[in-house]
């Protein structure tokens, strides 16, 4: 199991220079956000403080902008997340609630790299974000290196080693925060997963022990968590590695409900993360974004209606995007200029096949479409190919070159490709499995996942 899961081994190991965090006392008057904008004639005469809700950014306060500066006032309520900024594409996140005072300087048009002047706690935590960011690249390294070197005992060996120095680092940082900054604990809890090759005994492959351990170290019942945006951000990532081991949708749906069941359901912490987990799927175009998705509108229509109205739409439009929706017709120009579109195809099993000449994981996965085709094509089934290339010479030269000899279609606009964007495809190779109704059966089927499902539709 371990080749599903990438990255997941560093995505919070912090050095032992993070010790000397502490927390702010809170004050007892209420905190005061003063921030200094430069280069705002034109652009904006307000600022805006939000929060994050799960779904998106509601503004709690608006301020004018005048003498070159904006003020908020906020109650004392230890620290929280908000952000601060002219609009919602352009934030700056910060830490409020517990120091009487915040200062920060900031360029109207770049406030996400506004500088803090005064504030400890959002330097220090500045500090940890990079130093995050930074042992995360570190430690992806080491498992893309354990990855290719399986046939190697002495070096897997080395790795394992490499890999138990960082989850010692690891478990010496949260044991340290847990008393001198436990709002930084909790950043560090939700981001520490420990290597399955030193701590995985007892399971049989690394997906149990992930859905069992990703979060081993997260008091779900802290106040801290409402508020914590890393909440939302952890539970996209745990989504993310559980849906790229493609494994079936019941299977799927119940390792998350599993996971999610350790949160209360009352709480705002839920909330975030049951945000995280529709973000991903609606993102992978994933079966499960529809359960989950009303399960968000249900609990939260009555206390957030715009983010329940939000999330419904997204319910409506992806609906038939999903197994067992109609797949929506299409047409586009094949290589010699002739429209030719999904409904040509009717009364054929079809995989829609969104790739490019320049993607080479779409490459590398032609030859396994090809023994597909080849295998199966005499029985109905075949191919649509739709090109997100922008030069028609590379995208008939890769169909030459890979042999592919089904039919093709692009509007040679690249990731603005509008069949792509009605399928809500975001990243290649991506594919849709149709039947011979127009009925879509699966997405996102290749390699072994493709084959099994094919043999399941038509016999070996």
């Amino acid at each position: 199991m371990y080749k599903f899961f990438r990255g997941i081994l560093a995505i919070a190991a912090m050095s032992l220079l993070s010790l000397a965090f502490s927390q702010p006392v809170p004050a007892e008057k209420g905190v005061q956000l003063v921030v200094t904008l430069n280069s705002c004639d034109g652009v904006a005469d307000k600022l805006y403080l939000f929060e994050f809700n799960g779904v998106g950014f509601r503004a709690l306060q608006e301020k004018p902008i005048q003498d070159g500066k904006a003020i908020f006032e906020l109650a004392s309520t230890g620290p929280r997340f908000y952000y601060v900024g002219v609009n919602e594409n352009n934030l700056k996140p910060l830490i409020l609630g517990s120091e009487p005072e915040v200062k920060l300087s900031a360029v109207c048009q770049q406030l996400r790299n506004a500088q803090f002047l005064t504030s400890k706690l959002n330097t220090q935590y500045e500090t940890l974000r990079e130093e995050v960011n930074q042992l995360r690249m570190q430690s992806n390294q080491i498992s893309q290196q354990f990855r290719r070197a399986q046939s190697n005992p002495d070096e897997t060996a080395a790795l394992v080693a490499e890999l138990k120095k960082t989850d010692e680092q690891k478990l010496q940082l949260l044991d340290s925060l847990k008393k001198t900054n436990p709002y930084f604990y909790q950043v560090v809890a939700l981001n520490t997963y420990l290597s399955y090759q030193n701590y995985g005994e007892g399971y049989d492959n690394e997906l149990l022990y992930f859905v069992d351990k990703y979060f081993q170290f997260v008091d779900w019942k802290d106040k801290d968590l409402e508020y914590l945006p890393w909440v939302y951000e952890a539970w996209k990532g745990f989504t993310e590695t559980i849906t790229n081991t493609g494994i079936q949708k019941e299977k799927h749906e119940e390792l998350i409900r599993q996971a999610l069941s350790a949160i209360p359901a009352d709480s705002r912490t839920y909330k975030l993360a049951l945000g995280g987990v529709i973000a991903t799927l609606q993102t992978k175009n994933h079966p499960n974004f529809i359960p989950f998705a009303k399960e968000f509108v249900q609990r939260y229509q009555g206390s957030d209606p715009g983010a329940a109205q939000l999330i419904n739409s997204q319910v409506s439009r992806l609906e038939a995007f999903v197994e067992g929706g109609t797949a929506p017709d299409f047409k586009q120009t094949t290589p010699d200029g002739k429209e030719f579109g999904l409904s040509d195809l009717r009364g054929k099993v079809v995989l829609v096949d969104f790739w490019a000449s320049w993607c080479g994981p779409c490459r590398r996965e032609n030859p396994n479409v090809v023994k597909m085709y080849q295998k199966y094509k005499d029985q109905g089934f075949t191919v649509l190919s739709v090109s997100l290339d922008t030069d028609k010479t590379r995208w008939m030269n890769a169909i030459e070159s890979d042999g592919l000899t089904w039919n093709h279609i692009s509007d040679l606009k690249g990731w603005q490709n509008s069949v792509a964007q009605m399928y809500g495809v975001h990243s290649i190779p991506h594919t849709v499995l149709v039947d011979k109704e127009g009925k879509i059966i699966a997405r996102n089927l290749r390699g072994a996942t493709l084959e099994a499902k094919l043999a399941e539709i038509f016999g070996e």
